[in-house]
């Protein structure tokens, strides 16, 4: 095969490093046949100076147009063939730093302060021993991550086992307990202001303040007296009048 361009031939001493002698300096946990996730591995380029713009494509024509095998690519997953990865998992045991260190979402803040930290299904807890490499990783997740510390020590004493992993990293596959774990608190959500109370409806309402109850009955029958004596002949009105005088 031809040599590789100069560019991808930049990238494949860089996958080399990564994925070979130091993975755990970009946060990345090699399986046990040494094959990472490549959207992890493009998550870990994009956060480095120069290399954000390599995409899967990237990946394939440096493995491909490589004249010795020097990566190879599974499905979804890639790994270094030439030279080997090296073993970077030390025999669970050692004891931890007293603090370890994680970053997570915003949106799993409150599980965090809850339940503590748990294992993704079939992956492992990656605890950094800096909050700065922390923080580092959990910005491919999220733009804002929340620092979470964990008192790595003292949950060791209490049974969690913790691996090393290269210089920088620490595993747990099991769940470190809440006990153990220190968290910002959570922020705090805004009442939505309670609505105001509506008013009692009423079967007749009362009139304004101010203004005179009308008795409307008492008015249309007024009126209709007024309006009989109104429409009588002149000569009843004198009869009744020349009544009331003899009466008198």
């Amino acid at each position: 095969m031809t040599r590789l361009p100069s560019q991808l031939e930049a990238l494949a001493k860089m996958l080399t490093y990564i994925l070979c002698h130091r993975p755990d300096e970009f946060g990345l946990v090699l399986d046990a046949e040494g094959f990472v996730s490549i959207k992890q591995l493009l998550a870990a380029l994009g956060s480095e100076p120069g290399w954000g713009h390599i995409r899967r494509h990237h990946l394939d024509q440096t493995a491909a147009l490589s004249q010795s095998p020097r990566l190879e690519i599974l499905a979804d997953k890639i790994r270094s063939v030439a030279p080997k990865p090296a073993a970077l998992r030390r025999p669970p045991g050692e004891a931890p730093p007293a603090l370890l260190y994680a970053a997570v979402p915003p949106k799993a803040h409150a599980v965090v302060v809850e339940h503590g930290l748990r294992p993704p299904i079939g992956q492992e807890i990656v605890l950094a021993v800096t909050p700065e490499i922390a923080l580092k990783l959990g910005k491919r997740r999220s733009p804002e991550p929340v620092l979470i510390t964990v008192q790595a020590r003292a949950a060791a004493r209490a049974g969690v086992a913790f691996q090393p992993y290269g210089e920088n990293l620490f595993l747990s596959s099991s769940a470190v307990p809440q006990e153990f774990v220190q968290a910002p608190p959570l922020p705090k959500v805004p009442e939505k202001p309670k609505p105001k109370p509506k008013p009692a409806k009423e079967d007749f309402p009362l009139p304004p303040a101010g203004a005179l109850a009308v008795d409307f009955a008492e008015m249309m029958k007024k009126a209709g007296k007024a309006g009989r004596k109104k429409d009588e002949p002149a000569w009843k009105a004198a009869t009744r009048k020349e009544r009331r005088k003899r009466r008198s």
